[in-house]
């Protein structure tokens, strides 16, 4: 749902309430469109964040060799305006990854970080708030529950660092479940 423009997301549940009526939808939204992914970077120790840079790394490599030109394109170009104080020399994942290489590690968390809500905001097109808005739109739709993601996931089934991350993200409200009668 984050990825679709609001005017979409409506006219998918509009979609829905005419074809499918009395059904329900169970999905997960981001509550808040904010950019405040360092808040949730700096709970670990730096020794994590490392390891962390070092996965982002490799996971936008392995995503960049299958993308669409049009989307490198894009991380591209978010990646030229973070604030470094070297830019990589083209658009081949050669270039970025010797940029990368190059950096300090303090460069490389604020890269990190910068990235993480630049394309935040270049791919997340929605949020929600409250399930009540999508009443508002089609008032043949009705709430039948809101609650946090990791809510009824139990934490002693989980490591700490997942634990701390789950914990973040219900008590700051980034994503919830919502739940939803057509």
């Amino acid at each position: 749902m984050p990825f679709f423009e609001e005017s979409k997301i409506k006219q998918f549940f509009s979609m829905v309430a005419d074809n499918f009526p009395g059904s329900e939808i169970v999905f997960d939204a981001p509550l808040t469109l904010d950019d405040n992914v360092g808040a949730w970077f700096d709970m670990y120790p730096q020794e994590q964040r490392h390891a962390m840079r070092s996965v982002w790394s490799e996971a936008l490599k392995d995503w960049w060799e299958k993308a669409p030109q049009d989307q490198r394109d894009e991380v591209y170009d978010i990646i030229t305006t973070l604030k470094t104080s070297i830019k990589p020399k083209g658009k081949e994942w050669a270039d970025v990854e010797a940029w990368w290489d190059q950096l300090s590690d303090k460069e490389e968390e604020d890269a990190l970080r910068g990235f993480l809500e630049s394309s935040r905001r270049s791919f997340i097109k929605w949020a929600l708030e409250d399930a009540k808005e999508i009443t508002r739109c089609d008032n043949r739709i009705t709430v039948i529950d809101q609650f946090p993601l990791y809510r009824n996931i139990p934490r002693s089934l989980v490591s700490a660092d997942i634990r701390r991350l789950m914990d973040y993200s219900d008590e700051s409200g980034r994503f919830n479940i919502f739940h939803l009668r057509m």
